[in-house]
């Protein structure tokens, strides 16, 4: 009787810890917001939601742009062409490479990012990013 009364409390003591486990509840705003790089804010400071709904291509842009801001421009393209396989139609991918070689010098590699940004059906704010980055590389070509 006595082993019977101890696996009884043993279960019941389990049981009732976790029954008792207190669950923490956030606020709405705090386990729905994405943390998205800077670079897909829209001009009101609200977030484009392109990226909605996958948190390891969320995981990859933000690693990229922790990546540029280090100076680590290679580690950053290769995280996006890694984003790219992972969603290969998501236009703020194509947007952000368009940046980067923008940045880099190599026009005609952003604007053909630029182009395919824009041919994925874009949000309307990074396609208005998309239009502005195309008219730079073009003003760049002519020099």
């Amino acid at each position: 009787m006595n082993h019977y009364n101890t696996v009884t409390f043993a279960f019941l003591s389990c049981f009732l810890v976790a029954c008792s486990t207190q669950t923490i509840v956030t606020s709405p705003a705090e386990s729905t917001t994405p943390k998205v790089p800077s670079s897909i804010l829209n001009p009101t400071g609200g977030v484009d939601n392109s990226v909605k709904g996958s948190s390891a291509l969320g995981a990859l842009l933000s690693l990229a742009e922790q990546q540029e801001s280090k100076g680590n421009v290679q580690g950053a393209t290769r995280i996006l062409e890694r984003a790219i396989r992972i969603s290969p139609r998501n236009p703020e991918i194509y947007l952000r490479l368009a940046e980067l070689s923008y940045r880099q010098g190599k026009y005609v590699q952003a604007q053909s990012f630029a182009e395919k940004t824009l041919s994925l059906n874009p949000s309307q704010v990074l396609a208005e990013q998309a239009e502005v980055l195309l008219q730079n590389t073009n003003l760049e070509s002519l020099y």
